[in-house]
């Protein structure tokens, strides 16, 4: 149920202080620049900016820090139209479209439409994680083991139709990037697949590991 008490002390808070948006341009800025950087996750970029907020209000911090990560969506799609590399995870569908696009001399192109997706999807979800943030929570928190594993095989699934006509190639990358995603310290605390190396204990990175392959 959408409580709209909190919506309206949210809304009486976001407003409460104009000097507070005056942190979104530079969010948005160090945002961009950081999710341009093939390797640098968006997390990495706002652990990095995390100790400025803590000299910050409440309110500052977390439209500086929420300024980052909108800003990184649409920066990690830079690398991805012009050299086809994506800057962060969820810009490796990009590529699909927007690299084709700038190898035809339609960089700009691809580049607004990056701009206006990230921008639409991004005010659209969090209008719609408003509504639904509420009845979603409830049955994410009764989520199990069984349900983790179907939502695994439907993502497999989905990989081997975005491989086109070459669906056993998908599923056989999907299933690749499972293994890769065993390495590392599971939830017992036992290592998998690090060979006693250090940098392996929280898993293999997915941008590196992206650019190697």
């Amino acid at each position: 149920m959408l409580d709209l008490n909190a919506i309206d002390d949210a809304l009486t808070l976001l407003s409460s202080s104009y000097i507070a948006w005056v942190y979104l341009i530079p969010g948005l800025l160090i945002g961009l620049f950081f999710g341009a950087m093939p390797g640098i996750s968006i997390t990495m970029a706002m652990a990095i900016f995390l100790p400025l907020t803590l000299y910050m209000d409440f309110l500052p911090a977390i439209i500086f820090l929420t300024s980052i990560y909108t800003g990184a969506g649409f920066g990690g799609s830079v690398p991805a139209v012009l050299m086809n590399i994506p800057g962060t995870s969820s810009a490796v569908a990009t590529t699909f479209d927007g690299y084709p696009m700038a190898r035809q001399g339609r960089h700009n192109q691809a580049l607004g439409v990056a701009l206006a997706a990230s921008v639409v999807g991004t005010l659209s979800s969090y209008i719609l994680l408003l509504f639904i943030i509420d009845p979603v929570s409830a049955v994410v928190l009764k989520m199990g083991p069984l349900e983790m594993f179907a939502i695994a095989v439907w993502g497999m699934l989905l990989l081997g139709s975005l491989a086109g006509s070459s669906v056993w190639r998908g599923l056989l990358a999907g299933v690749f990037g499972v293994l890769l995603g065993t390495v590392g310290m599971n939830t017992a605390g036992f290592e998998r697949g690090t060979m006693g190396v250090p940098w392996l204990f929280d898993g293999i990175p997915t941008i590196p590991a992206m650019m190697g392959l």
